[in-house]
C-alpha cells in the first residue's frame, strides 16, 4: 500500500459517485459490442431463449451482462487497486488493516457488498457521507476503504529571523488631512536607532573626518553682546 494509515486521505461521497458514473459509462460502451448483435438476432427470433426469464425476472442475457460488469470491477480493483474511473480521480481501494485486499474480499465487495448497499434505497452508499472513514456498507463488510493516491502533507513555513533590525517601529496608516509629522515615528540617528539608545557592540564606528580634529569653531556672540558693542561704538 502506498500510504501509511496516519497519512491516508479518505475519498468522499461525491468523488466516489463520480468515479462510479465514469465506470458505468465505460462498461456500458464496452457491453454495446454484445448488446447490438443480440438485439439484431432477437429480431429474427434466434437465441430467443436467452431473453426469457431464467431466475426471477432476470434472463440468461441479463446474468451474463451482470457477470461481465462485476468482472470489470473485480479484476481491475484487485490487480491495480482502482478501476478506470477511480484512476481518473486518483482514488483507490485499500484494506482497512494496512495490507493489500485479498481476491475474496474484492469479489465480495463488488458483488454481494454492492447488492446489499443498494438493496434498501441505496442506504449502504449514503453511509459514505456519514461515516468517519467515508466507508459504505460494502466497504465495512469487506473491511476496505477508498483513499486518495497522494499523501497528506502539512506545509511548515520557514522561520524568519531579523538580526540587523534593533527596533520595530509601527506606523499607523496614512489619513488624509493628518499632520505632516507623525508622532509615532521616532527620530533616528546615524545608527538607525532613537537618540539616547545604547549603540550595539558590533556597530562599526565612523572614522573621524580629516582636518576636523584641530578645527575650532568661532565663538557665537549673543544678542546682549551685540547691543553692548553697538553702545560702545
Amino acid at each position: 500500500m502506498q500510504n501509511s494509515r496516519d497519512q491516508q486521505v479518505y475519498a468522499g461521497f461525491f468523488v466516489r459517485l463520480a468515479a462510479y458514473f465514469i465506470d458505468c459509462i465505460i462498461v456500458g460502451a464496452a457491453l454495446m459490442a454484445i448488446r447490438i448483435p443480440v438485439w439484431f438476432l432477437s429480431l429474427g427470433g434466434a437465441f430467443g431463449f436467452l431473453l426469457d426469464d431464467f431466475i426471477f425476472e432476470y434472463s440468461v442475457y441479463d446474468i451474463v451482462l451482470y457477470l461481465l460488469k462485476v468482472t470489470y470491477f473485480v479484476l481491475l480493483t484487485y490487480f491495480t487497486g482502482s478501476t478506470l474511473g477511480k484512476k481518473l480521480l486518483q482514488i483507490q481501494v485499500v484494506s482497512a488493516e494496512g495490507r493489500k485486499p485479498s481476491f475474496f474480499e474484492i469479489a465480495f465487495r463488488e458483488s454481494v457488498g454492492r447488492f446489499l448497499s443498494a438493496l434498501i434505497i441505496y442506504v449502504g452508499y449514503i453511509m459514505v457521507g456519514a461515516d468517519k472513514q467515508k466507508r459504505g456498507l460494502h466497504d465495512i463488510l469487506s473491511d476496505t476503504c477508498v483513499v486518495y493516491h497522494h499523501q497528506k502533507t502539512v506545509a511548515i513555513p520557514t522561520p524568519v529571523t531579523y538580526n540587523n533590525i534593533p527596533y520595530a517601529v509601527q506606523v499607523p496608516p496614512y489619513q488624509a488631512g493628518a499632520a505632516q509629522q507623525n508622532p509615532y515615528i521616532q527620530p533616528m540617528d546615524r545608527a538607525g536607532m532613537p537618540p539616547g539608545s545604547p549603540m550595539p557592540p558590533d556597530y562599526p564606528k565612523m572614522p573621524p573626518v580629516q582636518g576636523e580634529g584641530n578645527r575650532k569653531m568661532p565663538p557665537q556672540d549673543t544678542l546682549g553682546e551685540r547691543e553692548s558693542s553697538k553702545t560702545e561704538d
